[in-house]
């Protein structure tokens, strides 16, 4: 019997292998266009039809712009307006000097299409209100930040990868323990 729980070992070895690698995937998302913040608009071209995020990106520990402005995305062929949904948990990526955050999702056509930023306040919620109304000596620098078109992966799968690293964890540690303890 003790010899079975031997299997948790290598059974937590793949399952923590394997959700390292889908995070790691989840970071390295594939960028499709960026435009600096302060363009305000941009011309870019999907490939394929599929699910995309426009993401927020810039360094870490500035002032941001976050809360004083929203996105507009058109298809540039038809003139309709892409409706961009906003997700419920933000998710963000951050590295040592820089971070970017995801601020709306769309589903869309192979296309050219027209993203802009409207300098207008959004209503993403209390919090964002909150954080651009606390007073700040220093002054922001938009040029630090842009908006970019990547690759759409759900929170989902992120909430499942970091399930399964700590369920890969566990077997490999029940996996050493228990045959030595029974």
């Amino acid at each position: 019997m003790k010899y079975l729980f031997c299997l948790l070992t290598p059974a937590g070895m793949v399952v923590l292998v394997a959700s390292i690698k889908y995070i790691i995937r989840f970071a390295k998302t594939k960028k499709i266009y960026e435009m600096p913040y302060t363009k305000g608009q941009g011309v870019f071209t999907l490939a394929e039809k599929g699910r995309y995020g426009l993401w927020f990106s810039g360094k870490l520990f500035t002032r941001t712009p976050i809360g004083k402005f929203s996105l507009n995305l058109i298809n540039q062929q038809t003139g309709q307006s892409i409706p961009l949904s906003t997700s419920i948990l933000r998710t963000t990526i951050k590295r040592f000097s820089a971070a970017r955050m995801e601020l709306y999702s769309f589903t869309a056509e192979a296309g050219t299409y027209v993203v802009s930023v409207v300098n207008k306040k959004n209503s993403q919620g209390r919090p964002d209100k909150l954080i651009t109304a606390i007073p700040s000596d220093q002054i922001a620098d938009y040029s630090l930040f842009s908006i970019q078109v990547r690759s759409y992966i759900s929170v989902l799968v992120l909430f499942v990868c970091v399930l399964g690293c700590i369920l890969g964890c566990f077997g490999i540690l029940f996996g050493i323990v228990l045959p030595i303890v029974l």
